[in-house]
């Protein structure tokens, strides 16, 4: 558990990364998912704007219980956003990665692992250049396998020119593609583990994995630290927890394009993002948001240069998120306590 300084973040300032990004190059966000509540935790604290930027700054403040509100786009005819059928699974896997190429008609499980190479993509687990994947959903007839879980979401799209790749599933289904596979290719989107789908309004809550803040969104509900694969990034307390977990933050967001790559000419185009339902239906991904209108609990509040805003009584549950966000560089610290709590379902 961890006591005292919880969380400290500045809009502008604060850098993070993702694995997307070249190395030793970081990105800068006017909001953040500052500080979640790890899991069978409670978290109580009060939240400090300190605003030092030289004039008044605008902020924002909210609750969320997901990272990324995936709108999709209106169905055609008489379909609705009810006629969909999203968060079935087990797990409940919302992607927009796939791969199309030619198959060995043995049909893939969903959820089997899928294994392939590539020499230039490092997979950040292990150092080498396998790569692996696990099967969200196969369309067999247009030989099209969505995926999840990827070792590194540039895997099967990164190439430095087209080059034949054989993706093998463990029930011994392969598919192939490269220059030797005509019409294959690959597209490079995003993924979450779905919180909820509002099937009334047609969003898509997930949890992204490629999210870090205090914990690593990669391994939710995987509680403690066990050889770094734990949820929580550091058993580090006050200070030294924040400077150690706020030096290695990482968020990519999901997007409303892909990137599409050809994997016979090489070439590369950025069609709009489509996720697939439970049965197959590909919807169109109209808008991403961080925060919903209904997650604020502090919305456009003014903060005068060289005065302070506090928000006292901030009670945080299990995987509960707490979001900030301003155009100017202000400081946000979270102080309060975490106190273990016996959670019976997320």
């Amino acid at each position: 558990m961890a006591n005292g300084l919880l969380a400290q973040y500045t809009p502008g300032l604060t850098k993070h990364s993702n694995l997307l990004q070249a190395a030793g190059s970081t990105l800068t966000a006017t909001g953040f998912p500052i500080y979640t509540c790890p899991g069978s935790t409670l978290t109580s604290g009060t939240l400090r704007v300190s605003n030092t930027s030289g004039s008044a700054a605008t902020v924002d403040v909210a609750i969320i219980e997901w990272t990324d509100a995936l709108q999709l786009a209106t169905p055609a005819g008489p379909a609705t956003f009810e006629s969909y059928s999203i968060g079935g699974g087990s797990p409940a896997i919302a992607t927009s990665h796939y791969i199309i190429g030619t198959w060995n008609s043995t049909q893939f499980q969903t959820n089997e692992v899928v294994t392939w190479t590539n020499t230039n993509v490092t997979n950040p687990l292990d150092g080498t250049n396998n790569h692996s994947a696990k099967v969200a959903y196969w369309d067999s007839g247009n030989t099209k396998l969505w995926l999840y879980d990827m070792s590194h979401p540039a895997a099967a799209t990164s190439y430095t020119a087209p080059t034949d790749v054989v993706v093998t599933g463990a029930s011994g289904a392969t598919l192939s593609l490269g220059p030797s596979y005509a019409g294959s290719q690959a597209a490079r989107g995003n993924e979450g583990r779905i919180r909820y789908y509002d099937g009334y309004d047609g969003v898509v809550h997930v949890n992204n994995p490629e999210t870090e803040n205090n914990l690593k969104f990669k391994y939710l509900e995987t509680l403690g630290n066990p050889g770094g694969l734990g949820e929580r990034k550091t058993s580090l307390n006050g200070a030294a927890y924040v400077t150690d977990m706020y030096n290695n933050l990482k968020l990519r967001p999901w997007a409303t394009t892909i990137t599409l790559v050809d994997a016979v000419a090489g070439t590369t185009s950025t069609p709009v993002t489509e996720i697939v339902d439970d049965s197959g239906t590909e919807i169109e991904v109209a808008s991403v948001l961080g925060v919903r209108p209904e997650n604020y609990i502090v919305k456009e509040v003014s903060v005068n240069d060289n005065a302070t805003l506090e928000i006292p009584g901030i009670v945080l549950g299990q995987y509960q998120t707490l979001y900030v966000a301003c155009a100017a560089q202000v400081q946000f610290s979270l102080v309060g306590f975490e106190e273990a709590n016996t959670v019976s379902a997320y």
